[in-house]
């Protein structure tokens, strides 16, 4: 047998042979020993013959234990092909089955879109119809009070004229609201156009100033920006006035005391409104729900003030309409902020008549 010992300076090869049975050790022995493996024999034919014939079988060996090897593996991998095989054939079945539930699901998502389409349809029918059918009672409410609270009108005592007052109040209210539901039927219909021409902004924000200040409590001040600050824009000046009157509107009912503020600032191409007041806040978990359609933030002032919960809805659809964004941000107890970005395009009054106003 031969073995290998490593080393750190140098390495061996050590070959070992038994010994004889009657091996007698000692010097004379192991120098004999010595001599003969130092005699070189040279080796016979059959040595060599022998020599190559164990050469031979070892190959042979190699050999059949290869081709035994690549019999096992071949039987490998015939067994993997059947399990890949069956893995698709599985595959491709299911794949199937899914493709035909997607079909269906995709045939049941059409049919339940059409339906949606269909009630969204009528839905802004409905609302068409009927704030068509409101708008002209309301209107003859509104013209007849109007009417008997005239200096020329027959007398009036002051209970008559207190109530008069409130109806022609509530008849004003009445006709915005439904103005405001035909405007927002329109815009789910598509059929709300923008109509862009010079808008004066100093006539705009001082008429609707005008209006807005009586209609808050006596404890809170309406702010409004400075004349000689405000350009004149292109812009539809119907929809501006409604997203702010909109907007201060919900900011004076809100506010029990303190202040409301409009500011203007123009940074091309942008032009921003911002309202800001000292109001009750909005709560951190009703803030995302305020721009749902009909949804009002539960809270005290909620009883006293009863609305629709279509403002903030309607102000943001239409400062999209108008290219713009609307962005809120509030806090309990300390108030709200509102800010309308529009496109700012500066304009030069002509003498054409301006665009019709809210009512």
């Amino acid at each position: 047998r031969v073995r290998h010992e490593p080393g750190a300076g140098r390495e061996r090869i050590v070959a070992e042979h038994p010994l004889p049975a009657g091996w007698a050790d000692g010097p004379d022995a192991r120098r004999r020993v010595v001599e003969a493996l130092g005699r070189r024999a040279s080796p016979s034919l059959a040595d060599d013959q022998r020599a190559q014939t164990r050469d031979l079988i070892t190959a042979l060996e190699e050999t059949r234990a290869q081709r035994e090897e690549l019999r096992r593996l071949n039987e490998e991998l015939e067994e993997t092909n059947r399990g890949v095989l069956a893995l698709y054939t599985e595959l491709s079945r299911e794949l199937e089955e899914t493709n035909s539930g997607v079909v269906a699901l995709h045939a049941e998502l059409e049919e339940k879109s059409a339906r949606l389409r269909e009630t969204s349809e009528a839905k802004t029918r409905f609302w068409r119809n009927i704030s068509h059918e409101l708008r002209t009672p309301v209107n003859a409410v509104v013209a007849l009070t109007r009417l008997m609270l005239a200096p020329d009108s027959a007398p009036l005592t002051d209970e008559q004229r207190r109530q008069l007052s409130l109806i022609d109040a509530s008849g004003e209210s009445l006709l915005a609201l439904v103005g405001d539901l035909l405007d927002v039927a329109k815009a789910e219909a598509g059929q709300l156009e923008v109509s862009t021409g010079p808008t004066d902004l100093r006539v705009l924000l001082a008429q609707l100033g005008a209006v807005m200040r009586n209609t808050g409590t006596a404890d809170v001040v309406l702010l409004m920006p400075e004349p000689a600050d405000l350009p004149v824009a292109m812009a539809d000046e119907a929809l501006l006035t409604r997203v702010l009157r909109n907007l201060l509107s919900n900011a004076l009912k809100f506010t029990e005391k303190g202040e409301v503020r409009l500011e203007f600032r123009v940074d091309p191409p942008w032009m921003t409104f911002t309202v800001t007041d000292t109001g009750i806040g909005i709560p951190e978990d009703e803030l995302p729900r305020i721009f749902e359609d009909f949804y009002q933030v539960r809270g005290p002032l909620q009883r006293a003030h009863r609305g629709t919960g279509l403002g903030l809805p309607y102000a943001r659809t239409l400062t999209e309409l108008l290219g713009g964004t609307l962005r809120l941000s509030s806090t309990p107890g300390a108030g709200t902020r509102v800010e309308v970005e529009l496109p700012f395009t500066p304009a030069a009054l002509t003498s054409a008549p301006p665009p019709e106003s809210a009512p």
